[in-house]
C-alpha cells in the first residue's frame, strides 16, 4: 500500500496550483483546467504504482537523499522528469517528496 507524507501531499497540491497558474509573459495560460487535472491525475497514478515495483532504485542526488532512500523517475516528456522519493516500510511505501528535474540541484 502507498501512503503520502504531509510534505508529499503539499507537493501535490503545489504542483496542481502551479499548473493552473502557469502562464506566458503576456498572461496566456499554458494549460487549461482539463489538461491540468489530467496531468495531476497521471502523476497520482504514477505515485500509486510505486507500490507495485519489483525493484527499487536508490536515491543518487543529495537533494533526494534528504527525503528518502529510494526514488522513482517518471519521465513526463523530453524536458521534464518527476522524482518520487520514498521509503519502504515493510510491504508499504511512504512517499516523502515529489520534485522535478528543475528543482533537483545536486
Amino acid at each position: 500500500m502507498v501512503f503520502y507524507s504531509n510534505i508529499a501531499r503539499y507537493d501535490l497540491q503545489n504542483i496542481y496550483d502551479g499548473l493552473l497558474k502557469w502562464q506566458t509573459e503576456n498572461g496566456q495560460l499554458y494549460m487549461d483546467y482539463v489538461a491540468v487535472v489530467n496531468y495531476h491525475n497521471k502523476l497520482l497514478d504514477v505515485c500509486d504504482a510505486v507500490g507495485n515495483l519489483s525493484s527499487h532504485a536508490l536515491a543518487k542526488y543529495s537533494d533526494h537523499k534528504r527525503y528518502g532512500v529510494y526514488v522513482y523517475t517518471y519521465k513526463r516528456h523530453k524536458r521534464t522528469c518527476w522524482y518520487i522519493i520514498y521509503d519502504r516500510l515493510g510491504e508499504n511505501i511512504l512517499i516523502q517528496k515529489i520534485m522535478n528535474n528543475y528543482q533537483t540541484i545536486a
